[in-house]
């Protein structure tokens, strides 16, 4: 339970490959790691006056499944630009059916606190069985995005949960330590994180990753193989080669 809850952790800090080339950036690796980024190309906002209308952002996002070995962007809305007072509850999010027609998977979601955003209010903190969510979403006047996921919390009653993220709009700037994605035009932690989430690279490339660029050859590593499996080994030519491999 305790990795589990670690792994939910790192996914909420919480979305190409680490050697692989992208046309949205170029990335040169000497002792360091440079990364040059393109501006980023943000998608029309969508206008939000009701509860329906947060809802029907949602049910055009698609709620991919995500743990701490994801790779790759995890969708999100584009900017939702609410005008007056809206309220979603957890109790209407629209689940998606692939998750209602199998028992691992929670029935009902939750809120997430993701990015603080001015004018978003979230209330009724709930438990999610090994996760810890909210049950109200109130937007008052304000542009936020929302990034559904359907969290792995392996080894837990439910092995998924529908959890709906708060994001900035898109490409807001940065706090220290974390990169803009131009994907996506969300910021994420340097590192392994922006890593998976942004490039796309494996787990295993992505675990030699630090805030400061490529790990050294021989330093200590982990990644996370599964929801409930944590593999912890040395950086080899650039990848974390364990046990698990």
């Amino acid at each position: 339970m305790a990795r589990a809850l670690c792994c939910l952790l790192l996914v909420t800090a919480i979305v190409a490959g680490c050697g692989e080339e992208n046309t949205a950036f170029t990335t040169t690796t000497t002792s360091t790691t440079t990364t040059t980024l393109l501006p980023v190309d943000c998608p029309d906002p969508i206008a939000v006056s009701s509860t329906a209308d947060l809802v029907a952002a949602l049910e055009a996002t698609p709620w991919r499944g995500v743990g701490g070995y994801t790779s790759g962007s995890v969708p999100i809305t584009p900017d939702l630009v609410v005008t007056g007072t809206v309220t979603l509850e957890a109790a209407d999010l629209p689940i998606p059916p692939d998750c209602l027609g199998r028992s691992d998977c929670r029935p009902q979601g939750g809120f997430s606190a993701g990015h603080p955003v001015p004018g978003v209010l979230l209330e009724g903190e709930v438990d999610l069985d090994c996760a810890t969510g909210f049950s109200r979403l109130t937007v008052t006047n304000a542009t936020l995005r929302l990034r559904p996921a359907l969290r792995d919390t392996h080894p837990c009653r439910y092995n998924f949960i529908p959890l709906v993220a708060v994001d900035s709009p898109c490409g807001t700037a940065c706090d220290p330590g974390t990169l803009m994605c131009p994907l996506d035009g969300s910021c994420y932690a340097t590192g392994d994180i922006y890593c998976r989430l942004c490039e796309g690279g494996t787990r295993q490339a992505c675990a030699c990753r630090g805030p400061e660029g490529t790990l050294p050859e021989g330093a200590s590593c982990t990644y996370w193989e599964s929801g409930d499996v944590r593999c912890d080994g040395t950086c080899r030519q650039g990848a974390c080669a364990t046990a698990c491999d």
